[in-house]
């Protein structure tokens, strides 16, 4: 492995961020999460500990129990463990052929009188169809005399849009992540938005309840964590960060699941000081991430379209890019020599849910296209120009 390797992904933090970082007699939380509604278009934000809080929250303010919750089979397992840990049921959907998202026909074959919601994921920054499945949610409603909420997962998306309207305008509430390999970030986090006024008050309701006061160590904590992130995405230090991650030291700060079904153990604490103070100025910063994300998806597009290692699926107008993702033909092979090289490929969902150990009671069908995927998808660097021919060189 080479004394520089290039991560997959470098948070964008400037002197702006230490100093909100540092500043702590500032509590921030209303007006950032007043912000980040407005900026995605939608009349109220709440912010919980992580996306996946947000999740359960939602499911648990609309009172759904023992409800099927429609969601992809190629997702990020904290998704189903919303689900199942807010006493709901997951119903797997199988992804398009071409499209990492879900298959908006086998949605709509799905929808029973069981069905107590769908999470709309949008991955990898790709949207969906989020008009269509509104559509088909509003006919299975009057067939089945009940109403059916639909969440859009916007976790890997933010302001992805479909025919020019943002995702977020569609359905009962969206939900966003907030970790540092998010397009924007607050450290850690995740955020509620609505345009439901009855939603927005039991959410508030539901956190005063049910979440408690962070303590001042989990502040310090949270600080140290923001600082050690600053440095380890450098290409020297994240070498060894790289080298130790590889014997499973840091799985607990890097890994999004163990393997059960449960919450981080701060899942129930409100949000840190930290987080809204850094978040609030990650917020500026969006457009210009988004039009980095779309540059560079177009320069990979452009200058690997006749790789004979990788293979690109359809751009879909609209997407946003929280990852730049691709199939390729040795995922193992092209991973293990990118790191020869000094360069990291990332591998952000390896697995297909409901072939997981822990989910495999809820496994009803076959999933080919998603289990496909979770052998095949790879994340390129999101690098800035002074790298990016290395990539291309070793992917050609």
């Amino acid at each position: 492995m080479r004394t520089r390797l290039i991560p997959r992904f470098k948070p964008n933090y400037n002197w702006k961020e230490w100093f909100a970082a540092f500043s702590f007699w500032r509590d921030d939380l209303t007006l950032y999460e007043r912000k980040f509604a407005s900026k995605f278009n939608n009349s109220y934000g709440l912010m919980f500990s992580y996306g996946r809080v947000a999740i359960y929250s939602l499911l648990k303010v609309w009172g759904l129990r023992n409800s099927e919750i429609i969601c992809p089979a190629y997702t990020c397992v904290v998704v189903p463990n919303a689900i199942v840990l807010s006493g709901n049921i997951p119903k797997f959907i199988d992804s398009e052929k071409t499209n990492y998202n879900m298959d908006i026909d086998l949605i709509e074959k799905s929808i029973t009188k069981k069905t107590g919601a769908i999470i709309v994921t949008h991955l990898f920054g790709n949207p969906i169809n989020a008009k269509k499945i509104e559509l088909i949610v509003k006919k299975s409603e009057q067939k089945f005399r009940k109403k059916i909420y639909i969440i859009q997962d916007c976790a890997h998306s933010f302001q992805a849009n479909w025919d020019s309207v943002p995702v977020t305008s569609y359905g009962d509430a969206s939900i966003f992540g907030l970790n540092v390999s998010k397009i924007i970030n607050s450290i850690f986090g995740g955020m509620v938005t609505t345009n439901d006024q009855k939603t927005y008050e039991k959410l508030i309701e539901f956190r005063k309840n049910v979440f408690k006061e962070p303590t001042i160590f989990s502040e310090i904590k949270r600080l140290i964590y923001f600082i050690s992130v600053f440095f380890c995405f450098y290409p020297r230090i994240f070498s060894l960060v790289n080298l130790i991650s590889r014997f499973g030291v840091l799985d607990s700060f890097i890994k999004y699941y163990s393997n059960k079904i449960d919450f981080p153990k701060d899942w129930d604490t409100l949000p840190k000081k930290i987080e809204t103070r850094v978040g609030l100025i990650q917020l500026k910063k969006y457009e210009s991430n988004i039009k980095f994300r779309r540059e560079l998806s177009k320069f990979y597009r452009e200058k690997l379209k006749d790789s004979k290692k990788i293979k690109f699926n359809a751009d879909i107008p609209g997407a946003t890019y929280s990852q730049i993702s691709c199939k390729c033909y040795d995922k193992e092979k092209i991973i293990e020599n990118g790191l020869k090289k000094g360069i990291e490929f990332g591998e952000v969902l390896e697995y297909c849910i409901p072939y997981m150990t822990f989910y495999k009671k809820y496994k009803d069908l076959d999933y080919p296209n998603a289990l496909r995927f979770s052998k095949e998808t790879i994340n390129l660097p999101l690098v800035k120009r002074n790298y990016r021919q290395r990539i291309v060189n070793f992917l050609n």
